[in-house]
């Protein structure tokens, strides 16, 4: 029964990662009805009402400033930093879409930088397979699980399927903070909610950053020549699969973040299936 599910996720999952760790702009195409078209459609209708919002609380503590000595800011500070809000908020999308297109661009160079240095092949979890990993992992029919090889084989499948699993919570993740980007750029019109901005901006760069991350991890695994490695090539082997799986990790302990990490490992996933 394990070697019949290993084998079906072997086939299937492995082909996906490209297209779920390496995003572009097409992630926000089917979004643009959500935030809206225009100032009265979508979030940017929601988001448009509540400047008159902001207004009014800014009208208010004005007034109660004169009667507690609170310090607040000048109302010609506040009005520029309300209008600026207001354009950065129509154009909330295309901001999105310029951050997207920034990352997915240095990915790629990172990815041709390591395929011009030393391969003939084009650096991606397509070709990891076969060309880093040898194919026996993922087309052998035996599988004992009381055996080194078949831990090995085990481990790296199950870590192939949570990576899956942890690029596609990344991949929704970062479609809802597209969405929440006319509030977040809003917020900033306030030094009393302008922590959510930021709180948004970490998190959706890191969440970006992440595939940059993860195609320099896909270079190195490129580069090591196993032939003159100290330990066993399978060792290698599940090292570079754990170090993908870790690289969420890794990365939110360096800019901070959500945790998209998903741990699919053969006892885990036998308890989830008892």
């Amino acid at each position: 029964m394990l070697s019949n599910l290993m084998s079906s996720i072997n086939d299937n999952i492995y082909t996906y990662l490209d297209d779920l760790v390496f995003l572009d702009t097409r992630i926000t195409k089917t979004l643009t009805h959500v935030i809206g078209t225009n100032f009265t459609s979508g979030m940017l209708l929601i988001c448009n009402a509540l400047i008159y919002g902001f207004m009014l609380y800014y009208a208010i503590s004005y007034f109660l400033s004169y009667m507690t000595f609170s310090q607040i800011e000048r109302p010609l500070q506040f009005v520029f930093k309300l209008l600026l809000c207001a354009f950065a908020i129509n154009g909330s999308q295309a901001i999105c879409n310029g951050l997207i297109s920034l990352c997915s661009q240095i990915s790629s160079i990172v990815l041709k930088l390591g395929h011009l240095s030393s391969f003939p092949v084009d650096v991606s979890f397509g070709s990891l397979v076969g060309t880093v990993l040898p194919k026996e992992y993922f087309t052998t029919n035996s599988f004992s699980l009381f055996s080194f090889d078949g831990l090995l084989r085990g481990s790296i499948t199950f870590g192939f399927l949570s990576l899956t699993v942890s690029y596609a919570i990344r991949y929704i993740i970062l479609k809802v903070l597209v969405i929440l980007s006319p509030v977040a750029i809003l917020s900033l019109a306030s030094s009393k909610t302008s922590w959510f901005f930021k709180a948004w901006l970490k998190n959706f760069f890191a969440l970006l950053f992440l595939q940059v991350f993860v195609a320099a991890i896909l270079v190195v695994c490129f580069l090591i020549d196993d032939k003159e490695s100290f330990m066993p090539d399978q060792v290698i082997h599940l090292g570079m699969v754990y170090t993908l799986f870790k690289a969420n990790s890794l990365l939110r302990d360096l800019l901070g973040g959500f945790s998209t990490e998903v741990n699919l490992s053969i006892p885990n996933f036998s308890s989830m299936i008892k």
